[in-house]
Order: structure tokens, then C-alpha cells, then sequence
């Protein structure tokens, strides 16, 4: 493993035990509401305004937030003063769902009949471009309440990428995997692995989509049940095993 692969991953990984204190807590709720009221992206000052803070205390907060993940910055045009921008932020996927209730699926009919649906899903797009497929199984995703179905979807989704490789990169990533102790080892390992074998050569700007995406399957995966978990290793090995073969398997 390269060590920007390494220093990566373990980036990655570190989500995981992001601190969120109960200020910066209050801070992301409300960005996340003026977000969702407004379906434009938060000047500083807005929710300076929101919360009741100054402006400098929100920007501070706001730049907090970024480096931990939640939000993300972008550049707009200032209303009525052409050609210049301002700094504004939206919400990432690993902030929205902290403030959703996790859906759980109980019954293990239900739990197979998601690993056959995904897999299905996953054989429908064989025969088309990592870019499009990411597209395709973002908009399964938008739908999707229950943690599981989603953490399938993006499991399936790099299994995707992971047969875009060369034979011989697959299956080193394929075993390594499979060495790994323990199912929720292997589960995390997996996202962190092949997306940072990915990542680098990914030119269609799917990249960052990808890692917001990994930031939010690394969260709810700890807010999964055992069964649950147990279901999501199973579709894993089972992705694996065709890796390793070479083929499709059952994908």
C-alpha cells in the first residue's frame, strides 16, 4: 500500500470518531434547516443572523465544521455585484444523516430479499461507464430510508470500480479484504481500500461524490444491528468472490 493510500485511509477511517460537541452541534442543525428551507446554499452571515451570533463566531464555526467533514464551502456570484463571489456552505451526506432516525430491517426475509434486489440492480449495470452508474445508484439512494439498503447500494457501487481495475490490482484488493478480521472490519476496510485505490483516477469529478458518500456509509454502518451487518458481509464476500474469479459471480 502506497502511503498516500495509507495516510488516506486512515483519514477516512477518522470520521468515524469525529467529536461533534453539542455548540457545533446547534451550528450544523441550523445551517441544515436554512439549507432545506431554502435549496440554496448558507452565507455565514445568514445563520450568523439565524442563531443569533456575530458573523466572525459563525464563520469560525462554520470553518470547524469543514475540516470535520459536515460541510462543504462553495463560491457564489454576490447578489447585484457581477464578478464577485462570496463564501457560502451546504450541508455534506455525513451531516444530514446525523439527524435522521435510522430505519432498520429486522425480518432476515427482508434482509435477503435486499441483498437479491441490489444485486439485480447491480447486473442491470454491467454494460455502463463508473460515472453513470454512480449517477444511477445516487438516485436509488435519494430514495432509500433504511441504513442497510443504503450502505448495500455504495458497497455495490465499488464493486463497481473495483472491476474497472487491472486483474492483478482486484484481486490483491479482493483478498486483503477478505483477510481482514471480523465482518465489520472487512465492511469498513472495503470503502476505505478501494476508494483510495479509485479515487486518484477518477476524471469524471465522481470523486468527491464518492468520499461524501464513503462519510456517510461509515456512520450509519455503526447504527446498524448485528443482522444487519451480518447480511451487508455476506453481499461483500459474495462481490468479492467474483472479483477474485475474474467474473460477474452472482453480480
Amino acid at each position: 500500500m502506497s502511503d498516500y493510500l495509507r495516510d488516506w485511509l486512515f483519514g477516512l477511517l477518522g470520521v468515524i470518531g469525529v467529536d461533534l460537541t453539542e455548540r457545533r452541534k446547534q451550528f450544523l442543525e441550523s445551517l441544515i434547516h436554512l439549507y432545506q428551507r431554502t435549496h440554496l446554499p448558507v452565507h455565514y452571515e445568514t445563520l450568523a443572523n439565524h442563531i443569533g451570533v456575530s458573523k466572525w463566531t459563525a464563520y469560525d464555526m462554520l470553518r470547524q465544521l469543514e475540516k470535520q467533514g459536515f460541510i462543504t464551502r462553495r463560491y457564489a456570484i454576490r447578489p447585484g455585484e457581477m464578478g464577485r463571489s462570496q463564501i457560502v456552505f451546504v450541508p455534506t451526506a455525513q451531516a444530514e444523516v446525523l439527524f435522521k432516525r435510522p430505519h432498520h430491517v429486522h425480518s432476515e426475509e427482508d434482509l435477503i430479499a435486499i441483498k437479491e434486489k441490489v444485486l439485480q440492480f447491480l447486473h442491470e449495470l454491467k454494460d455502463i461507464t463508473p460515472g453513470k452508474a454512480i449517477q444511477r445508484i445516487k438516485g436509488e439512494m435519494s430514495k432509500i430510508e433504511a441504513g442497510v439498503i443504503f450502505c448495500a447500494y455504495l458497497i455495490g457501487l465499488l464493486l463497481v470500480y473495483l472491476r474497472t481495475l487491472n486483474t492483478n490490482t482486484a484481486s490483491v484488493v479482493a483478498s486483503l479484504i477478505r483477510l481482514a478480521p471480523g465482518r465489520e472490519v472487512r465492511l469498513t476496510m472495503f470503502v476505505g481500500v478501494v476508494l483510495g485505490t479509485v479515487v486518484q483516477s477518477i476524471e469524471d469529478g465522481s470523486g468527491n461524490e464518492l468520499v461524501d458518500l464513503a462519510g456517510r456509509y461509515l456512520k450509519t454502518l455503526g447504527d446498524l444491528t448485528e443482522k444487519e451487518r451480518e447480511v451487508l458481509a455476506d453481499f461483500l464476500d459474495e462481490g468479492l468472490a467474483g472479483s477474485l474469479a475474474g467474473g460477474r459471480s452472482e453480480l
